[in-house]
């Protein structure tokens, strides 16, 4: 019995794999520019424009004013009127700034006008903790979640990073590209072969029988290191990178926990009206009650100081200690708790 070739792969950074999904897209589609703050001959704060500057010139690559508003605006605008702009906001934290254009125009205008207008932007911005303190680490991508007529994409890999920044550009409505920082510096395969990954399509990274894991982004290595520390414990835990949160993939969720039986949900934000929140009201939905639990950053700001900083922040160790619990009987949990 012969067996399908494995894919042909290169090895690339987190970053590299942006560049290159946005390099091939440019070459194929005229109407593909770049606005953001560093874009153009520096290459973005974390590189991952690298080069595109060179072969596209500045009609193409355009470095912006510290005005996220306004770039957000031009964008929105842009896609409305046949453009696929890509606009760069170096921190999430001031992604809010764009709120007002990405939500009341371009992710209604669809709607608005019957199909007849869409705006194809996507705001590609950089969450998460570094040591950049309170106003540069936010992870808020579940506000963004909720929006209707929005895409949300969170990559863990760089071959996801390639794949799903691709499907990003191609789609004919607004989304967001939510890349974390401590992902950039990130090696892994990507495949030679262009190959664009759907959106709203969860990926079982490691299977398990005891317990589901979903998360997605940075928090997908921290999953996979708090399984290695259960597996000594004897809990096989599943992990699900949801690799997008709108459109959300529930079934492949669904099917896991109605195996393991038990849920935990990890995301660096807020457990309050967080991502976790939406899967476990949905999973229970699905399956009726299930034993749950969620593990997200504390209920703080994230501070500048490296060591609060950690401590806000989930670790394997906490999601580990978390995951153990839910393997013990609800009576001896009740007990615990008088």
């Amino acid at each position: 019995m012969s067996s399908k070739p494995a894919a042909a792969v290169q090895k690339m950074f987190f970053r590299e794999a942006i560049a290159r999904a946005v390099r091939e897209e440019m070459r194929d589609n005229p109407n593909i520019l770049i606005l953001g703050q560093d874009v153009g001959r520096f290459g973005g704060s974390y590189r991952e424009f690298d080069g595109l500057f060179e072969e596209f010139g500045a009609e193409r690559v355009r470095d912006m004013p510290v005005a996220e508003a306004a770039m957000v605006g031009v964008g929105v605008g842009a896609a409305a009127a046949g453009l696929r702009p890509l606009v760069s906001i170096t921190y999430m934290d001031f992604m809010m700034l764009g709120f007002d254009p990405l939500i009341n125009y371009g992710a209604k205008l669809r709607y608005k006008t019957g199909g007849q207008l869409t705006a194809p932007v996507v705001v590609k911005t950089t969450a998460g903790a570094k040591g950049q303190g309170v106003a540069h680490s936010q992870c808020i991508e579940a506000w963004l979640m909720s929006v209707p007529g929005l895409r949300v994409v969170v990559p863990a890999t760089p071959a996801d990073a390639y794949g799903l920044g691709k499907t990003a550009r191609r789609a004919d409505g607004p989304g967001g590209e939510v890349d974390h920082k401590r992902l950039f510096p990130v090696a892994g395969e990507v495949p030679i072969e262009e190959v664009a990954v759907p959106c709203g399509s969860a990926r079982i990274c490691r299977p398990g029988t005891d317990l589901t894991i979903t998360t997605h982004s940075f928090m997908v290595r921290t999953a996979l290191e708090a399984a290695k520390l259960l597996e000594k414990d004897g809990v096989s835990a599943e992990v699900i990178d949801l690799r997008s949160l709108a459109p959300l993939e529930m079934k492949t969720i669904v099917d896991s926990v109605g195996r393991t039986g038990r849920l935990l949900t990890l995301e660096e934000g807020q457990i309050t009206t967080g991502v976790g929140a939406e899967i476990v009201t949905r999973v229970i939905e699905h399956l009726g009650p299930v034993e749950f639990t969620r593990v997200g950053a504390l209920p703080a700001p994230i501070s500048s100081n490296r060591i609060l900083e950690a401590a806000c922040l989930p670790d394997a160790n906490r999601v580990a200690a978390a995951a153990r619990l839910l393997q013990i009987p609800k009576n001896i949990v009740s007990s615990y708790g008088r």
